[in-house]
């Protein structure tokens, strides 16, 4: 997806805790990420690492190369936030969110803090409770120190180093799956404060507006779960060898995202993937379980609420573009989309 930096600046992988990871100051949790235990644990924080597609920017690298040579073409390739009405005229807004903790994402407009003001319910890819973030953790671990032998030594030793810097244990790192691993080394280091994502969760409890899941976490783990294992194990690879090519995208990533230019969060990182032409079947495999299939069942999920209207629905910004985006697939059941700029 639509799963920054760490939930407290770990799990987006968010956060600190990083659940994976806050650099930890007192204690280790029972997969061996570290964790303060003078902070209680953060399950909306732990959760952003979930939202893959969210912001990972290693989506966006994906992404780029799937898409590279017919980005003119795409539809919906501009704007984050969207005004929708139904076929029966309910309407409703539609937010695509960047999962980075950085301030000036932070910083809700008002336009959209108006549209949630005037919603009934609103919509995220994940309402997260601490049950929840555990089970996640979990579906990051194999039982078996086996990374090593799916990656080779070489690779291993550049991954487990990238690991290592994201604070997670020694312990843990021979038995993170690959999809696990690649969204931890994927996230910028550096980032502090609260993620979009975080901050339009805690208004809408503030305004005491009811907030409702577009998805489970057992629906989400097994999108990660549905990209082959040939294809995760590429892409870390990748993702460990160039490991610089990938922190220099996050800026322009941000900037991108705040000029409202889906297609440009898209073509940054093209180049990137360029050395690697070989690594094409394996983008396409990740897009289709963890991008597309996400989409339509958004869609899915979205469509009494939509025709009911007065929803304010967010979800990471990706899942908006294209032809496989959820405005195209919403155009397509005869909705009527309108771009605000906020």
């Amino acid at each position: 997806m639509p799963v920054g930096q760490g939930s407290e600046r770990a799990l987006t992988v968010a956060g600190s805790d990083r659940v994976v990871v806050r650099r930890a100051r007192h204690g280790v949790d029972r997969i061996g990420w570290r964790r303060s235990v003078s902070e209680p644990f953060s399950a909306v924080r732990a959760l952003s690492i979930m939202r893959c597609v969210r912001l990972i920017p290693l989506l966006c690298l994906i992404a780029a190369l799937v898409a590279a040579g017919r980005l003119g073409a795409e539809p919906y390739a501009h704007g984050v936030f969207w005004q929708v009405q139904a076929p029966n005229g309910a309407k409703s807004h539609l937010l695509g969110t960047l999962h980075a903790p950085d301030a000036r994402l932070a910083q809700l407009p008002g336009l959209v803090l108006e549209a949630m003001s005037d919603s009934e319910q609103i919509a995220t890819e994940l309402v997260g409770d601490e049950v929840s973030a555990y089970r996640f953790r979990r579906a990051m671990m194999m039982r078996e120190p086996r990374l090593p032998d799916l990656l080779g030594s070489d690779d291993f030793t550049r991954v487990e180093s990238l690991l290592a810097q994201s604070g997670v244990r020694f312990s843990a790192r021979p038995r993170m799956k690959p999809w696990a691993a690649l969204l931890v080394i994927a996230q910028p280091s550096g980032g502090s404060g609260v993620s979009m994502d975080e901050a339009l969760l805690a208004h809408a409890r503030d305004a005491g507006k009811p907030v409702r899941p577009l998805e489970s976490i057992e629906e989400q783990i097994a999108s990660f779960e549905g990209v082959p294992q040939e294809s995760q194990v590429q892409l870390l690879r990748h993702a460990g060898r160039f490991p610089q090519l990938m922190r220099a995208s996050f800026e322009p990533l941000i900037r991108a995202y705040l000029a409202g230019n889906l297609a440009e969060m898209f073509r940054i990182n093209e180049s990137i993937l360029d050395n690697a032409p070989e690594l094409r079947r394996h983008n396409a495999d990740f897009l289709g379980a963890v991008l597309y299939s996400r989409n339509r069942r958004f869609v899915e999920r979205l469509e009494p609420l939509l025709r009911k209207g007065r929803l304010f629905a967010a979800f990471g910004a990706l899942h908006l573009f294209g032809e496989e985006g959820v405005l195209s697939l919403l155009e397509r059941r005869g909705y009527r989309l309108q771009r605000v700029e906020p």
